[in-house]
This record gives structure tokens, C-alpha cells and sequence, in this order.
């Protein structure tokens, strides 16, 4: 199963790619956390059983968190959170979101395990877990979703025909558990339990580790401002200064007193030797 420390690395990756001109060391740090916490239910799983894949999983956090946020920066007429934050702050929202959604809860509903997607208003574990190719007998195939038939039985005698649909059903939190390092067992432990915190399980997951690792580090070490510098839309220290410099008591005309734009000093403001 992918590590948090996959989750982490696949989450900037997904930030990275979302936040565009924003992206800093705040923002990686805001969407890190977010993503570690999707994997705190680990520990939830002690007071509540079976909750691990399921309390912090469930997709229905970042599906609220993004409708609160499309409406409050999009709809409303006032935003508070664009106001507090500005841009940079809406825009590492959304990247928070996204990373979420699909390193966090998304890579572990690829892995056998599955997630309780969501819970805790339909409580079952699902698993998008399968392969898809082209062959040269059967043409395309996908095993993801999964349609069965059922047959009938002869005489009517309580079977019934029709299509069954598998999309990866587990099983709920009643019948169903994924352990971890921390709850590894149901129930009372015993001394021979082995706990087990992965880091990397596969090559796979390892270079995807060191690629976010060097992708992000070329990224800051790219960015001809640093990874910390605004946007150059908001950067107005690199704004062009204007060509006049406007004092009081100037006139419009370019070559008026107290203007440096070529006109003539007045006699009072004549270079007297001051820096």
C-alpha cells in the first residue's frame, strides 16, 4: 500500500502542477500537512474500530471544502478568504484540494484495500483496482468495472436473470477493516504482533518519491526569482517607473517647473552640491 511518505511526494507533484506562479515553501508545507492528516485515521482506528481508510478518506471532506470555496471566492459578493489570503492563498486552496483528492484518497482507493469513499453516509469500502489492455483475440479489455450475469434458475423457483455491476465493493466498516502499523489487528493485541510502517513497497512508488524530490528542487532552482518571490503580477517593486516624476506644484507640460523631464529648474531647486 502507498506509503504517507508517497502520498506526500505525489501531492506536490499535484500541487506543483496546480499552483502555478504561487508556488513556495508555505504553500508545499499548507498541502503536506493536509495530506498527512487524510492518514491520521490510522490512529482513529484504536477508539473507533474499522475507521482506518474510512473517517479521513471519505471524499465527502474535500467535496464540502470545495463547494465552500467556489461559493465563498466565486459567488459571494464579499470574500473573506480572498481578502485575508488574496490570490495566492485562493489558488494554494485549491491546490490543497486537489492534492488531497487525488494523492490521499485517490492512491489508496487504487491499492487492493479499497476506502470508504464515502462514509459515513454509504458506508462501503471500494477498491478502483484492475488492469486495462488491447489484445489481438478479444480486442479491449478492462477488468476496473465489472459486469456479471446472472442465469436464471430453471422454473422460475426464486432466481432472476439480470447484470450485475462490481465496481469494487469491500464490504463496510461492520464486516471490513484495513489495518496499519498503528492497529494492526482487531481487537486485543497479542505478543507475537509485527507492526509494520512502510516507506516505499514498490520501485514504482520509490521513484516517484525522488522524482517529486528532484522535480521540485529544479523547480525552485528554475524559477528566475526564487522560490519564494510573488508572482510578476503582483510584483510591483518590477513595475516600470514612469517616465515624469510628478511634485507639487509641477504643471502638465513636459517641460513645466519641477518636472525631470528636461525643462529648466526653478531658481530655488538649483543644484547646490546636495547629494
Amino acid at each position: 500500500m502507498p506509503s504517507t511518505v508517497v502520498h506526500v511526494a505525489f501531492g506536490l507533484l499535484v500541487a506543483a502542477a496546480v499552483s502555478g506562479p504561487y508556488l513556495d515553501r508555505r504553500a508545499l508545507l499548507v498541502v503536506a500537512a493536509a495530506v498527512v492528516v487524510v492518514d491520521l485515521d490510522a490512529a482513529t482506528s484504536l477508539i473507533l474500530e474499522s475507521t482506518h481508510r474510512a473517517l479521513f478518506h471519505t471524499a465527502l471532506i474535500p467535496l464540502f471544502a470545495a463547494v465552500y470555496l467556489y461559493a465563498e471566492t466565486r459567488l459571494s459578493e464579499r470574500s473573506l478568504v480572498r481578502e485575508r489570503y488574496g490570490d495566492r492563498g485562493v489558488r494554494v486552496a485549491w491546490a490543497t484540494i486537489a492534492a488531497v483528492v487525488v494523492s490521499a484518497i485517490g492512491l489508496d482507493m487504487t491499492n487492493p484495500n479499497g476506502v470508504n469513499l464515502l462514509y459515513p453516509l454509504h458506508d462501503q469500502f471500494y477498491a478502483f483496482d484492475g488492469a486495462a489492455n488491447v489484445s489481438t483475440r478479444a480486442g479491449p479489455q478492462q477488468s476496473f468495472v465489472e459486469f456479471e450475469t446472472a442465469t436464471p434458475e430453471p422454473g422460475g423457483g426464486g432466481g432472476s436473470g439480470g447484470t450485475r455491476v462490481d465496481v469494487g465493493a469491500q464490504g463496510s466498516t461492520d464486516d471490513y477493516r484495513v489495518g496499519s502499523g498503528v492497529n494492526p489487528d482487531e481487537g486485543a493485541e497479542s505478543p507475537d504482533t509485527r507492526r509494520v510502517f512502510p516507506v516505499v513497497f514498490r520501485g514504482w512508488q520509490l521513484l516517484l518519491v525522488l522524482g517529486s524530490v528532484v522535480g521540485l528542487a529544479a523547480r525552485f532552482r528554475l524559477a528566475p526569482d526564487g522560490p519564494d518571490a510573488p508572482p510578476a503580477d503582483r510584483a510591483g517593486a518590477d513595475a516600470p517607473r514612469p517616465a515624469v516624476r510628478r511634485v507639487e506644484g509641477s504643471t502638465t507640460d513636459g517641460g513645466g517647473p519641477g518636472t525631470d523631464s528636461g525643462g529648466e529648474p526653478p531658481p530655488d531647486t538649483e543644484d547646490r552640491g546636495d547629494p
